[in-house]
């Protein structure tokens, strides 16, 4: 298990499976999570991280969407109240192929929002927000405070991953992190990262539908479309990464599949009612 220390009272812990991570804010004698890691292993270390080292109990644990490598901490703190969009189950239903302990991951939320709720925590104040991008039950976290953006999967690495999702809910999400103006992030899988993560993330998005279009002009459409290099989507001066390679390519076949980036972007905001 990884962790970093980010503040005196914030740390970010990534564990071994799928490099799935959870933040630890502490409050005196308690501790507040947000995510809950992949694997029952990397969940056991992080009970024991929270119980024996920091001494702590954990109150509340805020799931950023119900996908199951994000909820494998959730029966080791019984005591917790799970706070979630109420669209949760959604989520973990629209999965496919998940293992029988991925199955058990699942605990029922306590807490459900809508649109968000703001949290005093500690010396924190939590800005708990709706924002469908990755899924359509995501919630994310700014802590102004901590100058940090909790964006759970609405980011990859410096990709956005469409798979469960589209364009434009993918960019309107961007858009309203990119607004926060934060210049620390952390995503659902690795560590903490720079805030300019998210205008990263907004070029690959606009790079991939540029081209795209590019390659649907061409007599062999999709075979062009699957060619598309990381490289050609990246911010200059961006290195692309094993990790961001492979859900570029998903992103790929996504695109093939599906037939994405074939229409004008919507008003999404004003289809979701949020902004």
């Amino acid at each position: 298990m990884n962790v970093q220390q980010i503040a005196r009272d914030v740390y970010c812990l990534i564990g071994e499976a799928f490099d799935s991570n959870t933040t630890i804010i502490t409050n005196g004698e308690e501790a507040l999570l947000i995510d809950a890691l992949a694997s029952r292993e990397d969940a056991e270390v992080l009970r024991q991280f929270v119980e024996a080292k920091l001494k702590k109990r954990v109150r509340f644990i805020i799931c950023t969407h119900f996908f199951s490598d994000h909820l494998a901490a959730l029966r080791l703190f019984p005591e917790a109240s799970i706070i979630a969009h109420r669209n949760y189950n959604h989520t973990f239903d629209s999965e496919r192929f998940r293992t029988e302990e991925e199955k058990g991951h699942f605990v029922e939320p306590d807490l459900l929002i809508s649109d968000g709720i703001r949290m005093l925590w500690g010396r924190y104040a939590l800005d708990v927000f709706y924002n469908p991008g990755h899924t359509m039950s995501t919630i994310n976290i700014d802590i102004p405070g901590a100058d940090l953006l909790m964006v759970g999967d609405n980011i990859v690495g410096n990709l956005v991953y469409l798979k469960y999702s589209t364009p434009d809910l993918a960019r309107a999400a961007l858009e309203r992190l990119h607004r926060r103006s934060r210049s620390r992030v952390i995503e659902g899988h690795g560590g903490l990262r720079g805030g300019d993560t998210v205008a990263n993330a907004l070029h690959y998005l606009d790079s991939l539908s540029e081209n795209v279009a590019k390659a649907r002009r061409s007599a062999e459409s999709d075979d062009s479309i699957l060619a598309i290099a990381l490289e050609e989507c990246l911010r200059p001066g961006v290195e692309g990464t094993d990790f961001e390679r492979k859900f570029h390519r998903r992103n790929l076949e996504t695109t093939v599949e599906r037939g994405l980036f074939s229409q004008p972007a919507l008003a999404c905001e004003q289809l979701t009612g949020i902004n």
